[in-house]
């Protein structure tokens, strides 16, 4: 049973803990202030939908996160969030088992002939975009001439063990739909296999923003992260999150840096102005990052109260 994100905010208000059977962690007791961990969680909801915690030298006790959280004067927001985390129930629900995989039709860009019309316009089209021969190779970037996938680019994700994962399929010729993706879930590290966790990661909307940014540069792909990243973010050792979305998502980037810094990180919001990062490029959006200011709650409160 996967409680990883719970345990991190619980960890960001009582410090690290300490593993015990049954799903139990032991901290420092913030009621008595013992030197030992007497303060036993249990982080997996039981089959009651509760979670009981208590104290074993000053007997402060509860059956329920809510309760934990009300003792420990948590201010409504930040335990609206934790809340979210907690287990309500034993209802397992399955997904059908859809298994990734490139088109038939992918062709590598890297290894197309240079006396291909579709691939010459691809490349110049990417080259555009400031990407070069070695992002074609890094990021298996192909297309499709053919099927389902037809007058589309294809950029595929790897997660950690170079395994595929998710591919966005992009137009390159005039059609209604842009993106064209697989009817796989969205839970997944998009370019995994790029990213080094014990250094700042950034967020971006899409693959081309993070193809841009070049390094660990992570897209959401959506309006919301999912879970798996979340998950992966709070049990690394990430400690800086730079966020980089569009400007007309300044709503959302500022939900984000709430949630993260709620889980004790360092969040810079990169301040973009009517380009994103693949319009303006490595070198500009550099010079944004190394530009972005550490993000405290009294900037996040001022966001906050501009965006009302």
């Amino acid at each position: 049973m996967d409680y990883s994100i719970l345990l991190g905010y619980i960890e960001n208000l009582l410090g690290k803990g300490s593993p015990r059977a049954r799903d139990n962690y032991a901290f420092h007791c913030p009621f008595c202030n013992h030197r030992k961990q007497k303060l036993e969680i249990k982080m997996s909801t039981d089959e009651n939908g509760q979670n009981p915690w208590e104290c074993w030298v000053c007997n402060t006790r509860g059956r329920t996160i809510r309760s934990l959280l009300r003792q420990l004067k948590v201010p409504r927001d930040t335990a609206v969030e934790i809340l979210r985390h907690v287990r309500k129930g034993e209802k397992v629900y399955y997904e059908e088992n859809y298994v990734v995989k490139l088109p038939d039709e992918f062709q590598p860009l890297f290894s197309a002939s240079h006396q291909s019309v579709i691939a010459n316009k691809l490349r110049k089209y990417l080259y555009r975009r400031g990407l070069s021969e070695v992002d074609f190779i890094r990021y298996n970037i192909g297309y499709c001439t053919e099927g389902e996938y037809q007058g589309r680019l294809i950029i595929p994700s790897y997660d950690e063990n170079n395994q595929l994962n998710y591919f966005v399929g992009r137009t390159y010729e005039n059609s209604f739909i842009k993106y064209k993706n697989p009817p796989a879930s969205r839970d997944v590290i998009i370019f995994e296999n790029t990213i080094n966790w014990n250094k700042p990661i950034v967020l971006v909307e899409g693959t081309f923003d993070a193809m841009a940014v070049r390094r660990n540069a992570i897209p959401i792909l959506g309006k919301n992260i999912a879970p798996k990243l979340l998950k992966k973010i709070v049990s690394s050792n990430v400690e800086d999150i730079y966020i980089a979305l569009d400007k007309d998502a300044l709503k959302r980037a500022i939900s984000f840096s709430e949630k993260f810094l709620n889980m004790g990180k360092k969040v810079y919001l990169v301040e973009l102005d009517d380009k994103d990062p693949s319009e303006m490029g490595f070198e500009a959006f550099t010079k944004h990052i190394q530009n972005a200011q550490e993000l405290e709650l009294s900037g996040l409160m001022r966001y906050k109260f501009e965006l009302l």
